[in-house]
C-alpha cells in the first residue's frame, strides 16, 4: 500500500521516539522484578531457616534429656522403679513429652509412662515390630510420622536406641506434642500477610499460625498439594517460587528443611504485598509511557508536517509552473536545501516567463511582417520575370 511522505515521516519519527522509551521501561521493570525476587527469596529463605533452626533446637531440647534418662550401664534387667523416676523427671523438665516407653533388647515393653493415658509396668507387650523400634535400629534418632491425637492435636514419635557394641540393649520411645512448634511459626512475620507453616514428609500440616487448621487433622487433599509444593521448592534450590496456598491465594513461598525430623518449614507472602512496590512502579512507568506516547505522537506529527509541508509546496509549484503559470512563486523559508530548491524553481519560472515573453514578441513580429514579406517576395518575382 502506498503511503504519503507525511505518513512515512510520522511513523518513522514516532517509532524512533517511542521504541527506545518502551525498551528502556520494559528492561528497567524486568531488572527491578529480578532484584525484588532475589531480595524476597533471601528474606523468606532467612525466615524459614531461622524457624527451622528453632524447631531443631526444640527437638534437641527433647532428645538430649530423653537420652540421659537411661545410664550407660543400665541393662534389660534395670529396676522399673528407677526407670519410672527418671521418666517422670524428664517429663517434668520437658512438658512437650506426652509419654515415654522403655522397650528392652528383645522387643518387650517394660515400662510406659503417660500424661494423657494409663501407665503400664512390666506389660511385656511385644513391640519388636513397632516402627519406632525398627526405625531406631537403623537411625541414631528416629522420628515417626505426625499423628493427630484424638483426631486433632498433632504429635510425633521419637525413638532412641542404646547399643552395647553392636547388640541392641533397649529402646526409648517418646510421644511428643507439636503444639510448641505453633509458637515458633506464629512469631514469623513478613510484612502484613507473611506467615510460616511446617509440614512433614507426607505433606501433612504440623504447625500453622491459625492453629485451628492444624487441629482439623489430616486433610489428604491439602497434604497432596503441600507435598507438591515441598517438591517444587526442593527443585528450586531454595529460591522462592510463585504458588497458591491452601486458600488458593497467589503467594511467594520459600522453604528450609528441619533435617533431623525430615520436616520442612514454609514461609509465604502474598504476591500482591510482596510485589506491591514493583506494581506501583509499573503503574507509574505505564502512566509516564502513555504521556510519552502522546507527546511523541504530537512531536512526530509536527516534525512530519514541517518536513513534508515544503515538499508538498514544491510539488504544487512544479505542477503550476509546468502548466504554464510562470508567474507563480514557491514561498518556502526553511533555511536549508528545500529553500534553495524553491529558489531554483522560482528562478526557472522567471526565466521561462522571460523566454515566453520573448517568443510571444517574435510571434507578434512575424505576424506583423508576414504581409510585407509576402509583398516583397511577389515584387521580386515580377522583376525577375520582366528581366527574363
Amino acid at each position: 500500500m502506498r503511503r504519503s511522505l507525511f505518513q512515512k515521516y510520522f511513523l518513522v519519527l514516532f517509532a524512533a521516539a517511542i521504541f527506545p522509551m518502551a525498551a528502556g521501561g520494559i528492561s528497567n521493570w524486568w531488572f527491578s522484578y529480578v532484584d525484588q525476587r532475589a531480595i524476597l527469596s533471601a528474606l523468606l529463605r532467612s525466615e524459614a531457616t531461622s524457624a527451622a533452626d528453632k524447631i531443631e533446637s526444640f527437638l534437641d531440647g527433647i532428645k538430649i534429656p530423653l537420652g540421659s534418662t537411661i545410664p550407660e550401664d543400665v541393662s534389660a534387667n534395670a529396676s522399673v522403679k528407677q526407670l519410672r523416676l527418671l521418666f517422670l523427671r524428664v517429663m517434668h523438665q520437658v512438658p512437650g513429652i506426652l509419654s515415654i516407653s522403655f522397650v528392652d533388647g528383645d522387643g518387650a515393653e517394660r515400662l510406659h509412662v503417660s500424661r494423657v493415658g494409663s501407665n503400664r509396668t512390666e506389660g511385656g507387650a511385644d513391640r519388636s515390630g513397632d516402627p519406632a523400634v525398627v526405625g531406631a535400629k537403623t537411625a541414631k534418632v528416629w522420628y515417626g510420622p505426625v499423628a493427630y491425637r484424638q483426631g486433632s492435636e498433632p504429635s510425633a514419635t521419637m525413638a532412641m536406641a542404646n547399643y552395647d557394641d553392636t547388640v541392641l540393649e533397649n529402646t526409648i520411645i517418646a510421644e511428643i506434642s507439636l503444639k510448641a512448634i505453633w509458637l515458633i511459626v506464629s512469631e514469623v512475620r513478613v510484612g502484613r500477610s507473611g506467615q510460616a507453616l511446617v509440614v512433614d514428609e507426607t505433606g501433612h500440616l504440623i504447625a500453622h499460625p491459625a492453629i485451628s487448621k492444624v487441629m482439623q487433622g489430616a486433610d489428604e487433599k491439602a497434604a497432596l498439594a503441600l507435598r507438591g509444593l515441598r517438591d517444587a521448592i526442593a527443585a528450586a534450590g531454595g529460591t522462592a517460587i510463585a504458588s497458591r496456598n491452601a486458600e488458593n491465594e497467589r503467594v511467594v513461598t520459600a522453604g528450609a528443611p528441619v533435617a533431623a525430623a525430615g520436616w520442612m518449614v514454609f514461609v509465604e507472602q502474598s504476591q500482591a504485598e510482596a510485589f506491591a512496590p514493583l506494581y506501583a512502579s509499573l503503574w507509574r512507568t505505564g502512566g509516564l509511557f502513555l504521556a510519552a506516547t502522546v507527546l511523541a505522537a504530537v512531536l512526530a506529527y509536527w516534525l512530519a508536517r514541517r518536513m513534508s509541508g515544503p515538499i508538498r509546496l514544491l510539488e504544487e509549484g512544479a505542477l503550476k509552473i509546468g502548466a504554464g503559470q510562470f508567474d507563480h512563486r514557491i514561498d518556502i523559508v526553511t533555511g536549508d536545501e528545500l529553500e534553495r530548491l524553491a529558489a531554483r524553481f522560482n528562478q526557472m519560472a522567471e526565466e521561462l516567463a522571460i523566454s515566453r515573453d520573448r517568443d510571444e514578441r517574435m510571434m507578434r513580429l512575424k505576424r506583423f511582417l508576414a504581409p510585407q514579406v509576402a509583398e516583397l517576395v511577389e515584387k521580386a518575382g515580377d522583376e525577375r520575370m520582366l528581366a527574363g
